[in-house]
Parts: C-alpha cells; sequence; structure tokens
C-alpha cells in the first residue's frame, strides 16, 4: 500500500525543511510513503529546501494560484503516483506528523473514505485565540448545516483521504478546499470521520489576511457548492423566501385601512419564487447528468489502466 503526503507551500523556506524531516518513512500496513510538494509560486527558497530535505517530487506553479488550486494539482499528481492514501499536510509544521496513524488506521480498516483531524475535539484549546475559534466554529456550524452531518473543525488542512475518495474529488475554487471537499465527498456519499489531533498555533495565517475577505470567500464557497449539490435545496429556499414576502404583502394589502401594498409587486414575487423553484428543478436534472457522465468516464479509465496491465 503506497502512501502519499502532499504538502502544499507557499514562502515556507524556514519551516518546510523541518516539516519534511519529521515524516516518518516506516508506518505500519504501509509498504511506501513518497512526499509530494505543491509549490504554489514561492519566491523565496522553498523548493531548495524541500528538495535538501528529501522530497521526492516537487511540483512548482508560476505563479501563486491559491490553497485550493494548489490542492488539486496535488491531487491529480497524488493519483499519476499511485497513490492508495494521500495525507494532506501543511509546510509550516503547525500538525503533529506523528499521528499520520491515527489519520490512514481508518482508512486501511475501511471504517472511513476520508479521515479529518480535528483541533477542536474537545472545545477550544487554551493555545488558540478565541476570536479565531469562534469564526471557525461559525464555519464549522454553517458546513455541518448544510451537509446534515456533524463536524468539529472543517478548516484544518490535516486529513487522509482513500483512492476512491481522490479519484472522485471536485474542487473548483482556487482560494480554499477545506470546506468544498468536505461538502464535496459528502454529498457524493463518501463516509468522513473526525480523529483528534494535537497542534502549534500558527499565528500569521497565510489564507487568511483579511476577516471580512475570508468570510465573504468562503460563504461563496459554500453556498456554491450547495448550488452544485443541492439546486433544489437551494434555489427552492430561495423560491420559497420570495413567495413568502409575496403571500404575505398580498394578507397585508387586504386588511382594511392598512399598509397598502403594490399587487403588482407581490404578485412578482410569487412568481419569482415559482421560477427559482423551477431552475433549480431544471439545474438538478443537468447536475446529475453531468455527474453520471464523470462517473461513466472514471470507469473507462480505469477498466483501460486494468487492460494495460
Amino acid at each position: 500500500m503506497k502512501l502519499v503526503i502532499l504538502m502544499l507551500a507557499y514562502n515556507e523556506e524556514e519551516r518546510i525543511e523541518k516539516t519534511i524531516l519529521r515524516i516518518p518513512r516506516k508506518i505500519p500496513n504501509i509498504d511506501q510513503v513518497e512526499i509530494l510538494v505543491v509549490n504554489d509560486g514561492s519566491t523565496d527558497n522553498t523548493v531548495d529546501m524541500a528538495m535538501n530535505a528529501g522530497a521526492d517530487k516537487i511540483i512548482s506553479h508560476k505563479t501563486n494560484l491559491g490553497v485550493g488550486a494548489g490542492f488539486m494539482t496535488g491531487i491529480r499528481n497524488s493519483i499519476s503516483l499511485g497513490a492508495d492514501i494521500v495525507v494532506t499536510v501543511d509546510a509550516d509544521g503547525e500538525a503533529n506528523i506523528d499521528q499520520i496513524p491515527d489519520l490512514i488506521n481508518p482508512i486501511i480498516n475501511n471504517q472511513f473514505d476520508v479521515v479529518v483531524g480535528t483541533r477542536f475535539w474537545k472545545g477550544n484549546p487554551s493555545t488558540y485565540k478565541k476570536l479565531n475559534y469562534f469564526g471557525n466554529q461559525i464555519f464549522t456550524k454553517l458546513v455541518s448545516f448544510v451537509a446534515g452531518h456533524k463536524f468539529t473543525d472543517t478548516q484544518t488542512g490535516f486529513r487522509a483521504y482513500s483512492k476512491d475518495a481522490i479519484e472522485n474529488i471536485t474542487v473548483v475554487n482556487n482560494f480554499t478546499y477545506t470546506q468544498e471537499v468536505l461538502l464535496d465527498l459528502h454529498f457524493k456519499k463518501f463516509r468522513i470521520g473526525e480523529t483528534p489531533i494535537s497542534f502549534k498555533h500558527r499565528e500569521d495565517s497565510r489564507l487568511v489576511h483579511s476577516i471580512t475577505r475570508y468570510t465573504l470567500r468562503s460563504l461563496s464557497i459554500i453556498s456554491s457548492t450547495l448550488v452544485y449539490h443541492r439546486p433544489i435545496m437551494a434555489f427552492g429556499l430561495f423560491g420559497a423566501l420570495l413567495s413568502s414576502i409575496g403571500i404575505i404583502s398580498k394578507l397585508i394589502s387586504s386588511i382594511p385601512n392598512f399598509i397598502e401594498i403594490n399587487s403588482t409587486l407581490s404578485s412578482g414575487l410569487i412568481l419569482l419564487g415559482a421560477v427559482s423553484f423551477m431552475i433549480g428543478l431544471f439545474a438538478h436534472i443537468v447536475f446529475k447528468r453531468q455527474a453520471f457522465s464523470e462517473k461513466d468516464l472514471l470507469e473507462r479509465i480505469k477498466r483501460l489502466e486494468k487492460f494495460k496491465e
């Protein structure tokens, strides 16, 4: 069984060497361990430090494309390397590398397809800022609500993925992947579990330079993922809101000597609500057909690879 350690790096010359050297090359139930580094347009000596530390393969983007783009580059290359399991690790060394077996064992034992290392299994650690924890939990609860599955940490990058999971991942946003990939694989019926991890909190986040920007981008990612996987729910809720406003407006207008609301406006809102639901139904059919085509193509590729062997 082959394990690929996928490490995303951007200007990590000060930390990446130590992080790579900490990765064990011998792990129980694993025949081969390879370290794949995706250098996302670093302008420092990240690549040289990774090579010196013994990275097996380094893929570099010419410019900084984003964590999500780096993740998908790593996933595609992990598949080409023949990975049976992929563990994603940040190059900054925040995660406890010694806990890699805790992530992969549930996959080896066929308990889960994805295992997330959660930093908040028992609430907020004393080393983590309260504001950061609050923000993390807001998004974690939002993702949990959208998925209908309880998560305790949806922002962590320390995770393990099975071969079947990596072959079915679809992340389209370049900004980040942490929330989108969980929703994507959950909606595709993959089994996702969690295991508690220890970590060192990093003060200078590479991703969250602006809380407002991060919040808006993350909300956009969650919304677009919901629209893609559950269009009837997304457009249906929006349509129900519009229609409800229209119906309430008509009821209010019918009360004598009360607020008068334009009848055309309220009727328009009801109509727009119905149209929104129909758009969701149409999108559901289109996306289902696309998902079927993607799955069929993947099966054809697998059969072709087996034939070549």
